[in-house]
């Protein structure tokens, strides 16, 4: 079965998936969070095959999310995270949070992301509405306009949620 292009969706989350939603994107994009920016470290750090590593660099920075720079050694390049890319560190902040809270028995070793000024984790990252409540799934709603319209214009998009309103 041919994977449908979720470039062209309407939804941010598939057009999300179709740049970032693979397995070694996204420890790529990790990585570089915590300040990996070389070809080979990437390589070691991740053990991923070079073709396909440098399949993924090539697309991160067609889209936007690096851009290579002259290493300070002089020798090679460097992949560094543009505005784009550094955007991404609370989407995986919150898919660590995620997987430390539901996958990991108490006893089992794992790595953890503290404040490195206070040595504290960082507060658990939730979406927060206009007047301060906690947004749960059965909160949100699906609505559709153009990008640039004020919300005020969109249109509730027809979801199974919706129909039990």
């Amino acid at each position: 079965m041919k994977r449908r292009d979720l470039g062209t969706s309407p939804c941010p989350i598939d057009r999300s998936l179709s740049e970032v939603g693979d397995t070694w994107t996204l420890q790529i994009l990790r990585d570089a969070m915590h300040g990996v920016t070389r070809f080979t470290d990437f390589n070691k750090r991740i053990g991923l095959a070079s073709n396909i590593l440098s399949a993924r660099l090539q697309k991160l920075v067609a889209v936007g999310i690096f851009e290579i720079q002259d290493s300070a050694l002089g020798n090679s390049h460097e992949y560094v995270l543009t505005e784009k890319g550094r955007d991404f560190h609370a989407v995986l902040s919150a898919l660590r949070q995620w997987g430390q809270r539901h996958l990991f028995e108490d006893d089992e070793q794992m790595t953890r992301a503290i404040d490195a000024r206070t040595g504290q984790p960082p507060r658990h990252i939730s979406l927060i509405a206009e007047d301060g409540r906690e947004l749960t799934p059965e909160d949100m709603l699906l609505v559709r306009s153009r990008a640039a319209d004020p919300i005020e214009a969109a249109v509730p998009v027809d979801t199974p949620r919706r129909h039990k309103a």
